[in-house]
């Protein structure tokens, strides 16, 4: 996810999660991914919506979309795409009650997971509310990504504003502990995807994408998974 600026705030916000204009949806594209994943016509549950620039896209592909998210302005600004909006804490144990049972094709879970105390209890949860063939679209950063190795080598764990070190996060993941988490609650993953960021990537993009393919473990700065009871 981006944010406007390089100013580190440490704001818990999600507002800083909001793109500088419309959300990115090239090629190689995160967004255009999970999109493309989420497909066309679906009932959608967008958990951590933020301020709805991903709901936005969904609704142009004749979804309907429910978001969640702990920020209510954040959440304030989502209505304006989402058919509805919840407040909710996904660290709470009760947080699911207000959502309808089966009620949902897809739950995308877009750099979510890594900010909960307990990833896979929520996973549980939302079981609860996919439809029979319904599936889930997550996302999660690769702490182990070669800029963060770099980084750790020379004796440097600075946590940033948002990125692999966001300093809200409280779960790190490598590739094998996020299939771990995923399988363990109970998921069948149906599709994987390294996608590739970072500082250099704006250079050589089809170098990056290759080398986020061959080895995604070093060089993949998010894993997309798609996963079906």
């Amino acid at each position: 996810m981006g944010v406007a600026g390089d100013t580190i705030g440490y704001s818990k916000g999600s507002l800083r999660y909001d793109p500088e204009g419309v959300a990115q949806c090239v090629a190689f594209d995160r967004n255009r991914i999970l999109l493309d994943w989420v497909g066309n016509g679906k009932r959608v549950l967008e958990v951590g919506c933020s301020t709805g620039f991903m709901s936005r896209l969904m609704v142009e592909r004749n979804c309907i979309v429910t978001g969640i998210e702990v920020d209510a302005e954040a959440a304030q600004r989502a209505r304006r795409y989402c058919e509805k909006v919840h407040v909710l804490d996904l660290n709470g144990f009760d947080w699911i009650k207000d959502i309808h049972e089966n009620a949902f094709d897809v739950v995308l879970l877009g750099d979510v997971l890594e900010h909960l105390v307990d990833p896979a209890r929520v996973l549980d949860q939302i079981d609860d509310v996919l439809s029979t063939n319904g599936y889930l679209v997550i996302s999660l950063p690769n702490i182990v990504h070669w800029e963060t190795r770099l980084k750790v080598l020379m004796g440097k764990f600075d946590y940033q504003a948002w990125g692999t070190l966001d300093h809200t996060h409280l779960r790190f993941f490598t590739l094998t502990n996020a299939r771990e988490l995923i399988e363990s609650a109970g998921y069948r993953i149906i599709r994987f995807h390294p996608t590739f960021g970072g500082r250099m990537s704006g250079y050589a993009r089809p170098v990056w994408r290759l080398l986020a393919r061959s080895m995604p473990g070093l060089f993949a700065y998010q894993f997309l998974f798609e996963a079906r009871k």
